[in-house]
């Protein structure tokens, strides 16, 4: 029966084949730039994500930098309030008047300062006899 079948060499059939290997090039042509365009498409996505990532650590590392100068900073302004205070006092008459009589024994005229010993002074005396 196969020897019985032949095949017709007329312009439809020319045509038809022709037209099914340029749909078949033409396959081949649009898989090709979907693989090219989808790849580059997947280069964007990942280029993407690893900017992404970059950002999220460089953000959180900024956050740790941020929270170590906030306490920097809550702490240096305690100490502005003491430092502030201490000038105060400083700024005082009485507070310098105390301070000289106490750690250098100034006196004023006619006054007698006599200074006591600590109690831990006295009890080695103590021990000691």
């Amino acid at each position: 029966m196969a020897k019985n079948v032949s095949n017709l060499d007329n312009d439809y059939i020319s045509e038809k084949a022709l037209r099914e290997r340029r749909k078949r090039k033409n396959n081949q042509v649009v898989k090709k730039r979907l693989f090219v365009f989808g790849g580059g498409l997947f280069m964007i996505l990942l280029l993407l994500t690893g900017l992404l990532l970059y950002q999220m650590s460089v953000n959180n590392h900024l956050k740790e930098e941020h929270a170590k100068q906030s306490a920097e900073y809550k702490q240096l302004q305690e100490k502005e309030i003491v430092l502030r205070e201490k000038l105060k006092q400083l700024n005082s008459k009485e507070y310098i008047e105390k301070i000289a009589r106490s750690e250098y024994f100034l006196s004023n005229d006619g006054e007698v300062i006599f200074k006591l010993p600590d109690s831990e002074d006295s009890k080695s005396d103590s021990e000691g006899q």
